[in-house]
């Protein structure tokens, strides 16, 4: 019996050390009882620091809101940040050391066209979920590839959408169309959707490249000018579009501007009246249209002390699919892990944003964002005012 009594406790002991073992071996990366750690970069000291610092804000406000109801299932969530300086090379250094250095259970709100194509194939191979990133080009989503979610404007999309306005809307007759971008994957990926444009309407694209970091746009300007460009489309950032707006007047170049997404920005007003009246396009709701949404966000950043960043319209681009983050990893009960987390956010639909603009993901589908608004500069009030209702491009991805 003493035998006996001795097997059956060692039997137990293995048994209870055997259950903790494979309750250690089934916990999710970056989780524990308490805790939910999630990682970041952003570019904090580069050519878009301004966006870094916003992305950084974003996070801290959505942190707060949700650590103060409690977090996730009694998790709070947890924040590891690495400067990625907006260089491919020095984000997947980055991203190495969220993975393995840190172990955060998933990176959330990055952005940025080079960047982000740098380390697709490093999210496939760790199968760390990257949700989502802001970044402009078909890679981000074409093809689905199970670990990376996007939402921002497509860079194609923009091209087809500009395209699209000046023909149908403006009724432009024998326009000649320009693009002048930042000649890295972000730019090219909207000139291949004016080029698939060009085809559907008949017209030859005239590129105007510029090299990141360019602040001077004279000589893109002086080519466009002398191709007789009527209509441009500007794909870079805001201060940089308002340099060409100003190099533009000093020739005596006048043609219709259009920006893109990212120039939705209270620093296209650095040209002042320049700006006024060109078109730019966007997918998100606007801060003086006064929704829901937006009254959510401004309680927010203006009790964590950040009034300032209110005056940025892009903030629904990097809180639009943080809120349904929380959703989705409530959805997941208990036992969240980065399967489950997927799953779940594929699940979601007719996403309910307060107004914020569209948001949309499913089952093979990573393109989050499928419908636009055309808006118009209105420098004296230093606002973007829509001149269309939602609408896609005419060449829908997946049926080009």
């Amino acid at each position: 019996m003493k035998k006996l009594r001795t097997l059956v406790g060692m039997v137990m002991i293995c048994f209870v050390f055997g259950a903790l073992g494979a309750g250690i071996a089934r916990a999710e990366v970056g989780i524990t009882k308490d805790t939910i750690l999630l990682g970041t970069f952003q570019d904090l000291s580069g050519p878009a620091a301004y966006l870094g610092k916003l992305a950084t804000g974003v996070l801290q406000v959505w942190m707060k809101d949700v650590n103060d109801k409690g977090g996730i299932h009694g998790r709070k969530l947890k924040l590891v940040v690495e400067d990625n300086k907006y260089d491919p090379v020095l984000t997947k250094t980055a991203f190495t050391k969220l993975v393995d250095q840190h172990k955060v259970f998933m990176i959330v709100s990055v952005y940025g066209s080079t960047p982000c194509t740098a380390i697709i194939p490093d999210i496939q191979a760790k199968k760390i979920p990257v949700y989502t990133t802001a970044a402009a080009v078909q890679t981000m989503f074409d093809p689905p590839q199970r670990y990376l979610f996007w939402y921002a404007c497509n860079g194609q999309d923009q091209g087809i959408l500009m395209a699209d306005y000046v023909f149908k809307d403006l009724k432009a007759r024998d326009p000649k169309i320009g693009l002048c971008y930042q000649d890295d994957e972000w730019g090219k990926d909207t000139l291949d959707g004016m080029e698939m444009a060009a085809k559907k309407y008949g017209f030859k694209v005239v590129e105007a490249p510029y090299k990141r970091g360019t602040k001077n746009l004279n000589a893109q300007a002086m080519k466009l000018k002398a191709e007789g460009v009527t209509h441009c489309l500007f794909v870079g950032y805001a201060p940089v579009y308002a340099a060409l707006l100003m190099e533009a007047n000093k020739i005596g170049w006048k043609p219709v501007f259009f920006g893109d997404y990212v120039s939705v920005d209270p620093k296209t007003f650095m040209a002042g009246d320049l700006a006024n009246g060109h078109y730019h396009i966007g997918n998100l709701g606007l801060r003086h249209e006064g929704g829901p949404g937006w009254k959510k966000i401004e309680k927010g950043f203006t009790e964590a002390g950040l009034e300032s960043m209110l005056n940025e319209p892009l903030i629904p681009v990097l809180w639009n699919p943080l809120l349904l983050l929380t959703k989705a990893m409530k959805d997941c009960g208990k036992n969240l892990t980065r399967e489950r987390l997927i799953n779940a956010i594929e699940k979601t639909k007719n996403f309910d944003t307060g107004g914020l603009g569209k948001i949309e993901f499913g089952p093979n589908m990573r393109k989050g964002a499928h419908y636009y608004r055309i808006l118009q500069a209105d420098a004296s009030k230093k606002i973007f005012i829509p001149v269309t209702g939602w609408r896609q491009p005419s060449l829908v991805w997946g049926k080009r």
